[in-house]
């Protein structure tokens, strides 16, 4: 090998710890930016600190960015943080009612099982409002939802909870100011 030819730096299992943990602490300011924009910064930040520690070290690569929340503000300083995340809720509330209806499946299922093995018959249980009818003979397995209103009004509010938790809603009154 010459003398003008350089090996590759590779940081040791240490520097990459530190500089990971640096950036997951960085990731999580820049939470208020779209994610392919803090992808691509955080991208290229592990590229910069990496050739930057292969000239001066890790600790003084890092320390010389500065600390994670500092820079952060630098990269979000342009946008409102203050808004609300509709993306977030919608999300949320349609895992809610999704595992609300899938519970309510479940347990209809059980029951209607629970039924057959116990030689058939009818089973009638009122959830939130709703009658529910549970059948299981030799001939016939049916489920019956009497009055179903109720039950979708129920599975819609606590979805509609959901909602406002994980979109801060509450964070619309401080746009207007």
């Amino acid at each position: 090998m010459s003398a003008t030819t350089r090996t590759r730096y590779r940081p040791g299992v240490l520097d990459l710890a530190r500089r990971e943990s640096y950036l997951t602490r960085l990731d999580w300011g820049l939470r208020n930016l779209p994610s392919r924009e803090s992808r691509q910064i955080l991208r290229d930040l592990r590229r910069d600190v990496t050739a930057t520690a292969a000239d001066i070290g890790m600790r003084p690569a890092l320390s010389d960015l500065g600390t994670p929340v500092v820079l952060a503000e630098q990269y979000t300083a342009g946008i409102d943080p203050e808004g609300p995340r509709y993306g977030s809720g919608a999300i949320a509330a349609g895992a809610t009612g999704s595992a609300i209806v899938f519970l309510l499946l479940a347990y209809a299922i059980g029951s209607g099982q629970t039924l057959a093995a116990m030689g058939g018959g009818v089973r009638e249980v009122t959830l939130w409002g709703s009658q529910i009818i549970l059948t299981s003979r030799a001939d016939v397995d049916s489920l019956e939802i009497a009055n179903v209103l109720p039950l979708l009004l129920v599975i819609l509010a606590i979805s509609a909870v959901s909602f406002v938790l994980f979109a801060r809603i509450w964070r619309l009154r401080h746009r207007s100011r």
